[in-house]
């Protein structure tokens, strides 16, 4: 079977990197079989002679020898790569505005203008940022009878074609044979193509698309693409690009590649030397190009990694320029001899984990250093939050510091509250101030903190308000920090000096994730939970066998435990087909559990029966809660045992995760069942996946992965840069490696005086992240 010279390069690469020299002669015996239409380069030849050479008296040479010659033929791999797999624009000759009206592009015209500004190209520098959604390998042409089965591009003549008329749908079929084997085409109410597919009758003509075995074991490809096989075939790898309406791939191909240029060569390599060659990235013209008409698809890879990295890169420096510019301010060093911590360590009816342990000791110290706190403390569900922060703000109190604390939604400032109150014992006064609170005791607690009577308070947004002020803030906790925008942050901060802020995530961020998100935050993680906590136990049940579950429902309750039930809407939705909790919650108090007291809770109940509910809930006058998402963080109810969770395809893992985080939450077994109706292969696998595991870090990767960052995060609030080539989940070496290498930059040229280029560029870009905290 023919290969192209990448493939054979690959192989080959591989197998010195091994070492294996019985693999290495058989990849160069086989070279006889590479079939690529580089090599028709002559010097394209002699050169990938000239390396076949060099290798094949290895095996008779003495070991050290071998050694070297293996790490010159890698080297001589990676340097034949960039002299003939990558392919350079043409910018010699026609110039034209890239900010040109698309309409007055070569083959484009108003009607097709239409069709384009419905995909947002309204002008020809879009085409440049109008990427592929995949790509056509036609480099590779396989006879029919090595085909198995998948995506192939082959070469035949077209014997037959036919129609036939069916109820329903009109089939065309035509016949592909190469001599020896045949394959059949078709396509299903296309009938517009019959003329042109009948045309081509008795032609050779290259076919490609996905092959597969009817029930009869004969070859079959539905809708492929057919184009004659003469002088104006190329084999290439070609761009698939989104379609709408009016427009046809052909067109597009043929549009993109007569006036992608005149967007590309206007763009000036503005990236700095020294980081091109530390990591080996091409031009950027050469880049913009490959992602579009790729030559080979190590252009293709290469082209992805160069603007991929490029992007993360500023992205990284601006929050390196961010961190250094805090640093450069100063913070309000604290004297914390740690007396109170320690008195309420010794009341606390268990004893801390190691990584609580770790973890405050690195809040302790950020707190007592010069700089600035900016810390992430991340923990997975019942990890021990809650404990941390309770010290660190008795820290801040023990210094003579106020200290804020911000949930995003009332039921959680409430729940914080209350375990904030249990502080007041060690002589620091607590207040709560949420946008429920009565205009009389608002007053009097923004009276308490500009005077400093007041040494916590608990809120909500109603906390970043202008007219609440700090007579001594020293620390602010933000809780659930990805429901605030970046801004609201800023504006708590800036109500102090630069105070110490602590950031805290029930939801696990993966690394790659908390790198962009929080890449200017110091980050501790709870990696450790508390000793005699059992997992709690999940199972998948189908909606058929929901009776059981409730029969196991009031079994937990007769022992005195209590219950969970989740909806995932608050009305019905004839479309969604969803159960409303508000209906549910009627079935299930008069019909299933007429004897149990039953509580229902939704988000659009006023914020005081939302706090009743809870309340009650709290101190088991209801035994089982009907309730939607807004239980879903915070909510701290130690005999609930059972969680039921009704069509859970409907959440996110991490939705799923928190969910069931509010149960398990004592010495007692905890359950939790996913009632489940009918699914896909795809959502079964990954409720699979959760039922499987209860490592809320291990779900977060995994749903990221499927769900990708903006719908990972829930929010397009979530201060995530907008990437136009950059993909956190699929670059994760260039991410880390575009961070190493800007915190390295900003470290050694704090504020970029040496590169006044770059710091231009990122001002531009990122100037808002950058700006310094205002004083005052």
């Amino acid at each position: 079977m023919s290969a192209l010279l990448e493939e054979f390069l690959s192989d080959l690469e591989r197998a010195l990197k091994e070492k294996d020299m019985l693999k290495i002669l058989s990849i160069l015996n086989s070279s006889e079989d590479i079939d690529d239409p580089i090599l028709e380069d002559k010097e394209a030849s002699e050169k990938l002679k000239l390396l076949i050479d060099y290798l094949r008296p290895i095996r008779k040479l003495p070991n050290s020898r071998k050694m070297v010659r293996i790490e010159n033929a890698i080297d001589m791999i990676d340097r034949y790569r960039r002299w003939f797999f990558l392919s350079e624009i043409d910018c010699s000759s026609g110039i034209k505005d890239p900010e040109t009206e698309i309409k007055f592009a070569k083959g484009v015209g108003p009607s097709r203008a239409k069709s384009l500004k419905k995909l947002g190209i309204e002008r020809i520098i879009d085409l440049v940022w109008y990427t592929p959604r995949d790509y056509e390998d036609r480099r590779k042409i396989v006879p029919i009878g090595e085909i198995i089965e998948g995506k192939y591009t082959t070469k035949g003549k077209i014997t037959s074609v036919s129609v036939k008329k069916l109820k329903k749908v009109n089939v065309i079929s035509a016949t592909l044979t190469d001599g020896v084997k045949t394959a059949v085409l078709k396509w299903f109410n296309q009938d517009y193509l019959y003329e042109s597919i009948r045309g081509l009758k008795g032609k050779e003509v290259i076919v490609t698309g996905i092959f597969k075995r009817n029930m009869f074991g004969s070859l079959e490809v539905n809708s492929p693409e057919v184009v004659p096989y003469d002088k104006n075939f190329k084999r290439e790898i070609l761009p698939i690009y989104s379609l709408t309406s009016g427009i046809s791939q052909k067109v597009m191909r043929r549009i993109f590649r007569e006036n992608l240029k005149y967007g590309i060569c206007k763009f000036e390599e503005d990236f700095p030397d020294f980081l091109k060659e530390k990591r080996k990235l091409i031009d950027k013209k050469t880049a913009l190009y490959g992602v579009h008409f790729p030559k080979t698809l190590y252009h293709l890879g290469e082209s992805k990694r160069r603007l991929s990295y490029e992007e993360l890169f500023y992205f990284q420096l601006a929050l390196a320029m961010s961190k250094q510019s805090q640093k450069k301010l100063g913070g309000i060093p604290k004297s914390i001899k740690g007396d109170l911590a320690q008195k309420f360590l010794e009341d606390l009816p268990f004893k801390l984990t190691n990584a609580q342990k770790r973890v405050h000791s690195e809040i302790r110290k950020d707190m007592e250093s010069e700089s600035p706190m900016n810390r992430l403390l991340q923990g997975d569900v019942g990890s021990g939050k809650t404990v941390v922060a309770q010290l660190a703000i008795l820290d801040n109190y023990e210094a003579g510091f106020q200290s804020a604390m911000m949930a995003p939604t009332l039921i959680l400032a409430i729940q914080h509250y209350r375990r904030m109150e249990k502080l007041e014992k060690y002589g620091l006064k607590i207040a709560l101030l949420t946008g429920s609170t009565s205009s009389s005791h608002k007053k009097k607690i923004k009276t308490a903190l500009k005077n400093g009577s007041l040494d916590i308070v608990v809120g909500t947004h109603a906390l970043i308000q202008s007219d609440v002020h700090f007579k001594n803030l020293g620390l602010v906790i933000i809780d659930e920090q990805h429901r605030f925008g970046v801004k609201q942050r800023e504006e708590l901060m800036n109500k102090g000096k630069l105070v110490d802020t602590l950031v805290m995530t029930a939801t696990p961020i993966p690394r790659t994730l908390s790198l962009t998100l929080y890449g200017d935050l110091d980050v501790s993680i709870i990696d450790e939970m508390p000793p005699g906590r059992k997992p709690v136990r999940t199972m998948m049940v189908p909606v058929t066998k929901s009776h059981e579950v409730f029969r196991f429902i009031r079994e937990e309750v007769e022992m005195g435990h209590q219950a969970f039930i989740v909806y995932p809407l608050i009305e019905e939705s004839d479309r969604l087909m969803l159960k409303a909790a508000t209906e549910m919650y009627e079935y299930l108090s008069k019909e299933v559990f007429p004897d149990i007291s039953v509580g229902l809770l939704h988000g659009r109940m006023p914020d005081n029966e939302k706090e009743e509910i809870m309340e009650k809930f709290a101190s088991k006058e209801f035994s089982i809660l009907v309730s939607t998402t807004v239980i879903e963080v915070g909510i701290d109810v130690p005999d609930a045992t059972v969680m039921v969770i009704e069509n859970p395809e409907r959440f996110g893992l991490a939705q799923l995760h928190q969910l069931r985080g509010r149960v398990g939450r004592s010495k007692y077994q905890a359950y939790c069942f996913l009632l489940y109706g009918d699914l896909d292969e795809d959502t079964y696998k990954r409720l699979k996946f959760f039922e499987s595991t209860t490592d809320g870090f291990k779900i977060a990767e995994y749903d990221l992965q499927i769900r990708g960052p903006g719908e990972f995060l829930g929010t397009k609030q979530h201060g995530l840069p907008e990437f136009k080539f950059a993909d956190i989940i699929r670059d994760k070496t260039e991410l880390s490696q575009a961070r190493e290498d800007a915190f390295e930059l900003v470290k050694n040229d704090p504020e970029l005086s040496k590169h006044e280029e770059l710091y231009r560029k990122i001002m531009s870009k990122y100037g808002d992240r950058i700006k310094l905290l205002e004083v005052g």
